[in-house]
């Protein structure tokens, strides 16, 4: 391949990440040198935005195991920051008994994520996000680029400023006296498990008022955060 010849696939990649990677788009790819970037991306009309707070979301996730390897995703929720609008996707009882489980619940959130500039999690780091890659490998897909959307962890800042009996969400927002939190009983989780489509819808339910409640806390401490920067 000449050097001077962009491919529509190469063209596809400026358009789609240069705007919020820069020249961090190298990553994809990677037969290109900078300034054969830079002389692209001028050619096509192609802008560095950099990253900012929004648009903002917060995310959640059911699963039926603490591990990725082993369990999979019921379902996710994002709420979009100061809207009612909720994203989300719910596991269907055919996937389950038929072996496909979480791979399109999954998919749907890898196309979700990239409408948000900053996404917030509540032990996201540890959990969450972590589970989530587990099951973007499990099925062979390609996790959000790293550097494209910043992640904020609310239960590090409480981790911080706070001094209560744990650090559960459940337990900031009494503290906060914010109601909304759910509970779910084990015998909904097993008949989920075992693809009982009441009790999956549930636990979507469930995870709907999370974000709800994760956005309210949010709110009430966002003064004390830090203005540090992490990405996903």
């Amino acid at each position: 391949m000449s050097n001077n010849y962009w491919t529509k696939e190469e063209d596809k990649i400026l358009k789609k990440y240069y705007p919020k990677l820069g020249t961090k788009v190298g990553m994809f790819l990677p037969n290109r040198t900078l300034d054969a970037i830079d002389h692209r991306v001028r050619r096509l009309g192609i802008k560095y935005e950099p990253i900012g707070e929004e648009p903002v979301g917060y995310l959640d996730i059911e699963t039926n195991s603490l591990q990725g390897d082993f369990g999979f995703i019921y379902c996710w929720c994002i709420k979009v920051a100061n809207e009612d609008k909720i994203y989300y996707s719910v596991i269907k009882p055919k996937e389950i008994s038929s072996g496909i489980l979480d791979y399109r619940v999954v998919k749907e959130l890898l196309d979700v994520l990239p409408k948000f500039r900053t996404i917030y999690t509540y032990y996201g780091t540890k959990f969450d996000l972590a589970f989530i890659r587990t099951r973007v490998l499990y099925h062979g897909l390609e996790f959000v680029p790293y550097g494209l959307i910043q992640h904020k962890d609310l239960y590090y800042l409480v981790k911080r400023i706070l001094r209560i009996h744990n650090n559960r969400l459940e337990s900031v927002a009494d503290l906060l006296n914010i109601k909304g939190k759910t509970h779910l009983e084990p015998r909904i989780w097993n008949r989920a498990n075992a693809g009982d489509k009441e009790a999956i819808e549930y636990i979507l339910d469930h995870n709907k008022k999370d974000v709800i409640l994760l956005e309210k806390v949010h709110n009430k401490l966002k003064d004390y955060e830090a203005k540090t920067r992490r990405y996903l």
